[in-house]
């Protein structure tokens, strides 16, 4: 019986002694920026734990690859933490110099001049006047032409004016995003968020006080663009830039689209 519970104790000591080195093992990858991705894991939960922010998971998409869908990741795959290394500097090649090549001096000829003979002076043909045609003045057409969104000039609203969404970031790592550019973005509304949909982005401007009083009574927002709903994954929603304003950062709000527009008649 002794014999029996000394085996055990020993097998259990064993099976200790592995978990801590696998468990030594885990922690030595993740202070070398690498993590091992465990049961239940997602990109949102590993960028809240190492980077401290979960709206960063983008950036642990970006620099690991060969993840295709940052939604389905799978238990024992690494994921990088860190950046990539700079890439080597490469040495520009030496110049090569040339020598100059000799130029052979190149006598100029002269051509032999000929006597020239006397040339008769021919007389122009006269000269008619024509009377300059009466041209119809045309009235100039009038067409109507369509003046870009009124609110892409901006708005004015309270200070607590938030939106109703986020951009997180965008595909291409980008500081500054443009027409054509894919977005990432986050809503806190209740409403349903379709795919399809478009949105508006803007932020926060200029503090506007009363002219008398110098009290401040809101803020104006500038509108930097609109969007169109792309892809959505859980709580996260890809978005295409339709049209850009002005240039888009992360952290600018997202409201409702508007349709409005306005046309004016012009004169050619």
């Amino acid at each position: 019986m002794k014999r029996l519970m000394g085996f055990h104790l020993i097998i259990a000591l064993v099976l200790s002694l592995c978990f801590a080195l696998s468990i030594m093992a885990q922690e030595k990858k993740e202070t070398e920026g690498v993590y091992t991705i465990k049961k239940g894991d997602t990109l949102w939960d590993i960028s809240e734990k190492f980077l401290k922010d979960p709206f960063l998971w983008p950036k642990l998409w970006q620099r690991n690859p060969y993840i295709t869908n940052p939604h389905w990741i799978y238990p024992g795959n690494p994921v990088r933490l860190s950046a990539f290394e700079e890439a080597k500097k490469v040495e520009p090649p030496k110049a090569v110099e040339e020598k100059p090549r000799e130029v052979k001096e190149v006598k100029p000829e002269v051509a032999e001049v000929k006597e020239v003979k006397e040339v008769k002076k021919v007389e122009p043909p006269p000269v008619v006047e024509k009377k300059p045609e009466v041209v119809a003045e045309k009235k100039p057409a009038e067409e109507k032409r369509v003046i870009p969104e009124i609110r892409s000039a901006g708005f004015i609203g309270g200070f607590d004016h938030k939106g109703i969404g986020i951009v997180l970031d965008n595909k291409e790592g980008k500081n500054l995003m443009a027409e054509g550019d894919v977005l990432y973005l986050s809503f806190k509304t209740a409403e349903t968020i379709l795919i399809g949909n478009k949105y508006t982005i803007f932020r926060g401007s200029d503090v506007i006080r009363d002219p008398v009083t110098e009290k401040k009574i809101g803020r104006k927002y500038s509108i930097s663009g609109n969007i169109e709903i792309i892809d959505q994954s859980g709580n996260f929603y890809t978005a295409r830039v339709l049209e850009a304003f002005d240039a888009i950062y992360k952290g600018d709000m997202i409201q409702p689209y508007s349709k409005e527009k306005m046309e004016i008649e012009t004169k050619r």
